[in-house]
């Protein structure tokens, strides 16, 4: 007898790399796109979409728009700290105003990269703390201490704090190598947190091909399987530019992949897609992540974002081309 599969529920959350005044109506047109799900209904097709204002980039540049539109304000706020000042000095980044006012006009959840969580968090919860948020560590920021700073900035919050694995893979030992038992040893600087979310990326290797970052499905099933805890695919991320038109394709794949008979790996998709000042090369287009949508609904019940506020006016931009 074919046993019944536990966690047929996944997240989808899409949107581009980093927000602006210009893309942040594709975040709009996000909430509004919509899929038949498997008993007939429409529903929305995102469970919640990325507004991410500082991005944690390798090399550090002003040039306008290359570290995410809060940069400018976010550097001003952590020389504020470092000369001795808190939160009431700090100046509101432009992002998390674009978040509140999304999340009011949509209701839908918002995830987004903190860099900096002392510098970030406090506002955030300053000003979203009753709305729903995933926040997640960057890979190239892979330290516990920064994920113990989310926690105790928003602990009374119910948000959820996303983890993404390193880049590196390095030696096997225990049946662990040096990324798996780092990716799993940052989730226990929050023991008591019940809402983690571990989120695959793939790594950096000599090997990896045309890959951006070469996908360990493995190491995803032993983090989750060791944590107990949900597990997201960021394909943006693992296939990159040179392998774009595979993204779509490669994502309905990973979400087929299983941990045992009656269990999933993936509980989430978080991908780019749309137009951004940084890293457009791999975003999907929004006509791609219909097709995704439509696809995925097919066989997985995609986490239904919450309705329209009463009497909220939502902005509806034409896209024409993205």
């Amino acid at each position: 007898m074919k046993r019944e599969i536990k966690n047929t529920e996944v997240a989808l959350i899409a949107g581009p790399c980093s927000i602006n005044e210009k893309n942040i109506r594709e975040v709009y047109a996000i909430s509004e796109m919509e899929v038949k799900n498997r008993f007939g209904n429409m529903q929305r097709g995102a469970s919640g979409v990325r507004i991410v204002g500082v991005k944690s980039r390798t090399s550090y540049t002003e040039k306008e728009g290359s570290m995410g539109i809060d940069r400018e304000i976010f550097v001003d706020n952590m020389r504020s700290y470092a000369q001795g000042g808190g939160i009431k000095d700090m100046k509101m980044l432009p992002s998390i105003e674009m978040t509140d006012e999304f999340i009011r006009k949509t209701g839908m959840k918002v995830a987004t990269e903190i860099v900096a969580p002392l510098i970030q968090v406090p506002l955030c919860d300053k000003v979203l703390r009753d709305h729903e948020l995933l926040l997640w560590t960057p890979a190239v920021l892979q330290i516990g201490w920064n994920l113990m700073e989310m926690y105790e900035c928003s602990k009374h919050n119910a948000w959820e704090l996303g983890i993404k694995n390193p880049k590196w893979v390095g030696e096997e030992s225990g049946g662990l190598n040096s990324m798996e038992k780092t990716w799993l040893g940052i989730g226990t600087y929050v023991p008591n947190i019940h809402d983690i979310i571990y989120i695959h990326r793939g790594v950096d290797v000599a090997s990896r091909g045309l890959y951006r970052n070469l996908p360990l499905h493995e190491s995803a099933k032993k983090v989750k399987t060791l944590s107990g805890k949900k597990m997201y695919f960021d394909p943006s991320h693992t296939f990159g530019p040179k392998m774009k038109d595979k993204i779509v394709e490669g994502t309905l794949d990973a979400m087929k992949m299983m941990m045992s008979e009656d269990e999933y790996l993936y509980d989430g998709i978080l991908i780019e897609a749309g137009t951004s000042e940084t890293d457009t090369a791999q975003h999907i287009t929004h006509a791609e992540l219909q097709t995704l949508m439509n696809e995925l609904a097919k066989f997985r019940d995609i986490v239904p974002a919450k309705e329209q506020k009463q009497n909220a006016k939502v902005i509806n931009p034409t896209i024409k081309k993205i």
